[in-house]
């Protein structure tokens, strides 16, 4: 089934379910404003979601009951009976309809057949009640229902008796209801019978305050008179009218039934992300607490105790394992397909390349490739600027692509990759490139970088000047462009998700720009280093090795300090100086460096010791701390203390 279609029968459930509450609200509130909003809104919603699929009926009876609501709102019309019935009626209808469409993706030939005389009803030209000819269904009569009629007598007229399954919830007592009491006000009853929802239990664990009954009746009332009298508990009945003689189909089997059932169960449940958020903060304070125990083992082996710190360690492991195993599922919980995003582009191209005289042609691949709900959700703000950059930079018009021989059409490629533990994503066109020249020209118009400079650099380097904050190309302003906030954005952006973007290009042939980002926020792993008496993390991914460096070795180079390793010079920088720590002298003859990657080229970073590895999750920086240099989050190591995690990249620079 479309993935469409599976999230309009996902959310089409919620917002009837909503409209529903809030219309039978209004029905003993009826001048509870609010509600009548949110009954507005969600059948507007509703109506909106059906206009994307083929199902001009629906569409039809949501617009006519939306206009009702409307006309409510502006005190037009009063909000009673004569307008709750029908729109519940058709809130009724549409639920029917969802279960269906989820199983064919269309609405049936049966369900669209009742959309004229919902019309009817909505419009005030019918003045029977909607309830019966809309619940009721011939063709849907479910086997208790149809049980119940064993037990008259056939001289009985059964057409059109009553039928009602009643369950009501274990804690009704407390909620002062009286289920038999419910029942026997019931116009016309005909049948009774009471039974047990689950098999006998003994009398030690039977609970008397709890309600266990399934209560089902036959009664000569309408289906709209019994709806009433269970209008505040519409959860916990069914009402069925059973069809006359003519209209009566063979009974369903037991098979059929369960079939039927279990296909009105929704395969998906919608989860708030907050839980799931506050799931990963608990599997981080279980790693947390899982690192604690190595130092007990370490303290237990110390002390002499070799056999419990055999049994800690071993405890150790499994409860890693377990953690590990715990991480994986939420983190897949967690995922979400890139389509999400990327279905938002086709109409945006449309009209952008409308309003610029261009024709471009979107194109769009692996869109189903999955990754972490909160990095699909924050690419839509940097791929918007890249696809708006591609149109109005990147793409000539249809004249200018004819003169140079190129197809009338641009073709702008939106893709994606999985690659490992990464994504890859790629928005490509076939445009005029980008000149290097001209970029250097304008970076030194702009101040940007001295002429000097701008004419050292390599074609590569220049290129990567567009992501310079205040750089553009355009001269003028305009919805689109021309402020200088654009590709810094979509840069920074990436990097606060954990990515990086690569830029390509060829004058006259096109620009890509390739997105690499991690597929979720996964445990990080720190190397801990000491200065001082203070202990920092560093993630392991910047290092490439670490070394121990005589003093001996060390030169001095213009104003800082280097070494050469395996025939390379390697500047030296000193960790102390670039936290600002005060200076300390040192009595060692050598020192400890990590050698890390700034901007392609390596770099030794000297500390004080090089101590344990952690595996830890890193919260980044809140509140007062947001936005200091130089460190990228905290975590919690197992002895309770926190852990800085030094950005490297950003302390170099």
């Amino acid at each position: 089934m479309d993935d469409l279609i599976a999230q309009f029968t996902v959310e089409g459930r919620e917002l009837v379910q909503q409209a529903a509450d809030d219309l039978l609200f209004l029905e003993v509130n009826p001048q509870a404003k609010d509600r009548l909003d949110s009954a507005f809104r969600s059948v507007h919603t509703l109506k909106g979601s059906v206009g994307l699929f083929d199902f001009g009926p629906m569409l039809a009876v949501l617009h006519q009951a939306e206009e009702l609501l409307s006309q409510a709102r502006a005190g037009k019309i009063a909000v009673d009976a004569t307008l709750i019935d029908p729109i519940l009626a058709v809130v009724q209808w549409v639920d029917d309809s969802i279960g269906g469409i989820s199983q064919s993706g269309t609405l049936s030939e049966n369900q669209a057949a009742q959309a004229p005389r919902l019309l009817r009803i909505l419009s005030g030209e019918m003045t029977e009640s909607p309830d019966e000819s809309v619940t009721t269904s011939a063709f849907e009569v479910p086997g208790w229902a149809m049980s119940l009629r064993k037990h008259l007598s056939g001289a009985v007229e059964l057409a059109g008796l009553v039928a009602i399954r009643y369950s009501p919830h274990p804690e009704c007592f407390f909620n002062g209801d009286d289920p038999l009491a419910t029942m026997a006000r019931l116009p016309d009853l005909r049948h009774l019978a009471v039974s047990l929802k689950e098999p006998r239990s003994s009398l030690e664990t039977y609970d008397p305050f709890r309600c266990h009954l399934v209560i089902e009746a036959l009664a000569g009332s309408t289906a709209a008179e019994a709806q009433a009298m269970f209008r505040l508990i519409p959860d916990q009945v069914e009402i069925v009218t059973l069809p006359t003689a003519d209209e009566e189909r063979p009974a369903a089997s037991g098979q059929d039934i369960n079939r039927s059932t279990a296909a009105k169960r929704s395969p998906t449940m919608r989860v708030d992300t907050a839980r799931i958020d506050k799931l990963v903060e608990i599997v981080g304070e279980l790693i947390i607490a899982k690192s604690g125990l190595l130092p007990l083992a370490a303290e237990a082996r110390s002390t002499g105790e070799t056999s419990l710190s055999r049994r800690i360690l071993s405890n150790h492991d499994e409860i890693e394992r377990l953690v590990g195993s715990l991480y994986a599922a939420v983190t897949q919980a967690r995922m979400i397909p890139l389509e999400q995003t990327f279905r938002r582009f086709p109409r945006l191209v449309r009209e952008t390349a409308g309003r610029l005289g261009k024709a471009v042609d979107l194109v769009i691949n692996g869109d189903m490739v999955e990754a972490d709900r909160e990095i699909v959700e924050s690419l839509f703000e940097p791929l918007l600027h890249l696809v708006r950059n591609a149109l109005d930079h990147g793409f000539e018009t249809e004249p200018e692509r004819l003169q140079i021989g190129k197809p009338p059409r641009g073709r702008l490629n939106l893709s994606a990759r999985q690659r490992g533990d990464q994504i890859e994503i790629e928005v490509a066109d076939d445009g005029q490139g980008i000149d290097p020249h001209r970029i250097r020209e304008i970076a030194t118009e702009r101040g940007l970088i001295a002429r000097h400079q701008a004419a050292d650099l390599s074609d590569e380097d220049a290129l990567q000047l567009i992501f310079a904050a205040g750089f553009s190309t355009t001269s003028s302003v305009s919805d689109l462009s021309g402020r200088g906030v654009g590709l810094d954005a979509v840069q920074n952006s990436i990097k606060v998700l954990g990515g990086t973007v690569e830029l390509r290009s060829v004058a006259g042939e096109g620009t890509s720009f390739i997105l690499k980002l991690p597929i979720s926020f996964s445990l990080s792993q720190l190397m801990i280093v000491e200065v001082g008496s203070e202990r920092y993390g560093v993630a392991m991914a910047d290092v490439i090795e670490t070394h121990r460096l005589p003093r001996a070795a060390i030169q001095s180079v213009r104003a800082g300090e280097a070494f050469v390793l395996r025939d390379r010079t390697i500047p030296l920088l000193d960790l102390r100086s670039m936290l600002q720590l005060p200076p300390q002298q040192s009595t060692s003859h050598d020192l400890k460096v990590l050698i890390v990657q700034s901007s392609g080229e390596k770099v030794a970073i000297a500390v004080d010791a090089i101590a344990e590895r952690a595996e830890t999750l890193t919260r980044p920086l809140t509140g007062l701390l947001h936005g200091i240099h130089g460190i990228s989050g905290t975590t919690l190591m197992g002895d309770g203390r926190v852990l800085l995690v030094l950005d490297i990249e950003e302390l170099i620079a």
